[in-house]
């Protein structure tokens, strides 16, 4: 209408063109300045204005004192009315809350005269920091962000559950090595000692970086421990060290990433391993009734990468009730390592759930590998042994498997081959160092041949009759194949009971770490 205006302005004017066009620009500066009186009057003073909220709480899961800003969580706040507003926000605890707000891109504690048009809307996002209280149990942190318009208060809750911890930061850093920090085997001067340190059932554990059990020290944790790995850390027991982690299936100790929001629950790779380095006979590494999950590697057994002519690791890995999930490469990753295992469970996995290279002795008893890796291909093995291994100088060598026993097992996945054994010629075991009995295969690879000695007891490509695969509750269902096809539990103390603490009576059990309960 103003342009039309102006035409008729400009054909009925007799002025010369100069005033003409002097007359125009100042008519568009008025119709500028109308256009922002009205804008102006868009803005109602009703004292009824009120906002909506896409969220009434804002819910912060367990975060660790003294650990930097949590996640950035956000809620978008509406303004229903066809008017626009302006608003006061604030955050009602000031600078000693624990939480820090940002309204549309501006980080402050109170924002005054935020225009909201109608039908329009902005974010706010909120972080939190706990400092540490001195106590074992989760605390609740509550605050508000405060809402002001036209008179009208409204608010949006604060949650933030808060728990103080153990926290291990780096304070080595040695090129060509992950930083780390040294939890057993050093005084507060720096000094190398031998000493065994207890994790108990206290409080959490958060690791930075790798924390480190040196040479001759030990590390025992508790039943029931909970330990967070943060970014790419992990906990390494180097050369000479010990773990003896002590769970129980009421109680297991789990190793697990520090992030704790919904969305990270099940997302591989959010840490980097449990590196378990070589030892002296006699002075095996336990892990009793242990869950690991999102992982890069779950559990990576092997000599010091330094010294790759190295003998065999003549100290075990002896696992006894563990749970591996989630690994973004593998579950167990072995090179020149001897493993004992009974009930094991190793879940998805990007590449192996177990791989087993180099020269080792393995006797695995009542183990579930069930690797149905949803997050991209995978073209690997769920299972994979082989006699060889490449060493940091990229030589490969040539070791020997010894007295090795798989039985009592599941190894299963999405897989058309799940299951593959590689053997180089130069050092071939015999039917004693290498046998499998009493298991199911997922496999296309040939199951004849002197480490399968007994037909009967080897199950080809059958479903293993899970309870729930998709939900990834691998426990047997009443007519499952696997049930009844295991051998005694006498031959074995250790798998008197399954992974859930189930007894075994004696006869035939059932295949894998779970024994079948109505």
């Amino acid at each position: 209408m103003i342009g039309s205006w102006v035409r008729k302005c400009c054909r009925s004017s007799s002025l010369p063109p100069l005033i003409q066009a002097r007359n125009l620009l100042l008519l568009a500066i008025t119709a500028i300045l109308l256009a922002a009186c009205r804008k102006d009057q868009l803005f109602t003073d009703d004292p009824g204005a009120t906002l909506s909220f896409s969220q009434e709480e804002v819910l912060f899961d367990t975060i660790f004192t003294t650990v930097p800003f949590s996640v950035t969580k956000r809620f978008r706040v509406t303004n229903p009315s066809t008017q626009a507003v302006r608003v006061d926000i604030a955050l009602e605890g000031g600078s000693p809350s624990p939480f820090r707000i940002n309204v549309d891109g501006a980080p402050g504690i109170s924002f005054a005269d935020i225009e909201i048009l109608g039908g329009d809307s902005i974010y706010v996002f909120v972080e939190a920091s706990l400092d540490q209280t001195g106590q074992n149990t989760p605390l609740i942190h509550e605050d508000h962000v405060l809402f002001l318009t036209n008179g009208n208060e409204q608010r949006v809750k604060l949650i933030a559950w808060g728990q103080d911890a153990h926290f291990f930061y780096p304070d080595h850093f040695v090129q060509g090595f992950p930083d780390y920090s040294i939890i057993a085997g050093e005084d507060d001067n720096g000094d190398t000692i031998c000493e065994i340190v207890n994790w108990p059932n206290d409080k959490p554990y958060v690791i930075y970086g790798y924390a480190v059990v040196d040479s001759c020290s030990k590390l025992t944790i508790d039943a029931g421990a909970r330990v967070y790995v943060h970014g790419s850390g992990g906990l390494w027991i180097y050369r000479w060290g010990q773990i003896e982690a002590n769970g129980t299936s009421q109680q297991p100790i789990t190793f697990q990433s520090d992030r704790r929001e919904p969305d990270y629950a099940d997302l591989p790779g959010q840490w980097d391993r449990i590196w378990i380095n070589d030892g002296p006979s006699g002075q095996d590494n336990l892990l009793k009734n242990v869950v690991i999950r999102n992982a890069l590697v779950g559990i990576q057994c092997e000599n010091f990468p330094l010294f790759p002519n190295a003998a065999t690791s003549e100290a075990r890995l002896v696992l006894d009730n563990v749970e591996i999930h989630n690994c973004s490469v593998a579950g167990i990753l072995s090179r020149n390592y001897s493993i004992k295992s009974t009930d094991l469970l190793v879940g998805d996995c990007g590449q192996h759930s177990v791989a087993l290279t180099g020269n080792g002795r393995y006797a695995f008893d009542h183990t579930t590998i069930a690797n149905l890796w949803p997050w991209s291909m995978r073209n690997t093995p769920a299972f994979v042994m082989t006699n060889t291994y490449t060493g940091i100088d990229n030589t490969t060598q040539v070791r020997a498997i010894t007295g090795s026993v798989f039985e009592n097992s599941i190894i299963h996945g999405s897989n058309t081959n799940e299951f593959l054994i590689e053997l180089n010629s130069l050092s071939l075991p015999t039917a004693d160092d290498l046998k499998f009995n009493n298991i199911l295969l997922r496999t296309d690879q040939s199951t004849n041949g002197i480490y399968f000695p007994n037909q009967s007891v080897i199950y080809r490509n059958q479903n293993p009759g899970f309870a729930d695969q998709s939900g990834r509750d691998f426990r047997l269902t009443v007519n499952a194949y696997s049930r009844d096809r295991a051998t005694a539990v006498s031959l074995n103390v250790d798998a008197l009971e399954d992974l859930e603490g189930n007894p075994r009576f004696g006869g035939t059990t059932d295949l894998g770490c779970y024994e079948y309960t109505e």
